[in-house]
């Protein structure tokens, strides 16, 4: 500030070189000097801060949370998709475009996925955001303990429902892809069946006398047969006919029954009459 300029104020404020003290009656309100000082500097009074226009962070959050939704589209309500709290004091120009979310090249939807939120309009910015996601589903656990090899039945199940964004080792929706199975190692109650905890149980071994059943809209015969090799429940072996001596393959049903497949019972039965 220059001294003409120095001594100006000095007047309009009462003050003097020297004096510190400021007597109520020559002295100016402090909103009027702040007015005095900035025609002084540029010529542009500011009565207060420059406003500015922000983005809500909030508004950031929704864009990504509505990626995530859009990738994983599931609309029967079992699927929550939240987004990480940004900081509130967070300062990110105000977009004159939409908000557009994206995914980093290679990005796969976890439990916690990434996902970018730019703006490309005038002032343009970039930021990350982290966003949980919870899918549940009704997945097949253990009613009660059970050993190392024991045979899973249906009395062994119990259905509950689990988010399963979690379990990486897979599970078990369906009864029937359980019921039978062995248990690899022992297993506690309540615990998710994973495929690394069970394998396929032997129901059947090779030499044991089996019945061979096939049924179709023409034919249901029930014969003999003996089993040419180990099998497991919902496996196909071969099996031979104890009567004719043929050789047919079949579905393991149970701990004795094979149903022979319809296309080669027919192709036998075409051939051998």
């Amino acid at each position: 500030m220059t001294a003409k300029r120095q001594k100006l104020v000095g007047k309009m404020t009462g003050h003097r070189r020297g004096r510190h003290k400021i007597d109520g009656r020559n002295s100016l309100p402090a909103f009027l000097i702040a007015l005095i000082l900035a025609l002084l500097t540029d010529g542009t009074p500011v009565l207060a801060a420059e406003a500015r226009s922000w983005t809500p962070t909030t508004d950031i959050e929704d864009a990504a949370v509505a990626l995530i939704k859009r990738q994983v589209g599931d609309d029967s309500g079992n699927t929550s998709v939240s987004a990480a709290k940004l900081d509130s004091r967070l300062r990110l120009a105000d977009c004159s475009e939409p908000l557009e979310a994206f995914l980093r090249p290679g990005t796969r939807i976890k439990d916690r996925t990434t996902v970018g939120v730019r703006c490309t309009g005038e002032r343009p910015w970039k930021v990350y955001v982290p966003v949980d996601l919870v899918v549940t589903k009704s997945v097949l656990t253990l009613r009660q303990p059970v050993s190392r090899g024991h045979i899973l039945a249906a009395s062994d199940l119990v259905a509950v429902e689990r988010d399963v964004t979690r379990v990486r080792r897979g599970y078990f929706t369906d009864p029937k892809a359980l019921i039978g199975q062995k248990a690899r190692q022992s297993l506690i109650a309540g615990k998710i069946i994973t495929p690394s905890m069970i394998e396929a149980a032997t129901m059947i071994r090779r030499g044991q006398t089996v019945t061979l059943s096939v049924a179709n809209e023409r034919i249901n015969i029930r014969m003999a047969g003996k089993a040419l090799s180990d099998g497991a429940l919902h496996q196909r072996i071969r099996v031979e006919n104890a009567n004719s001596g043929q050789v047919v393959e079949g579905i393991v049903r149970s701990r004795e029954h094979v149903e022979v497949l319809v296309a080669t019972a027919d192709r036998n039965f075409r051939k051998h009459p």
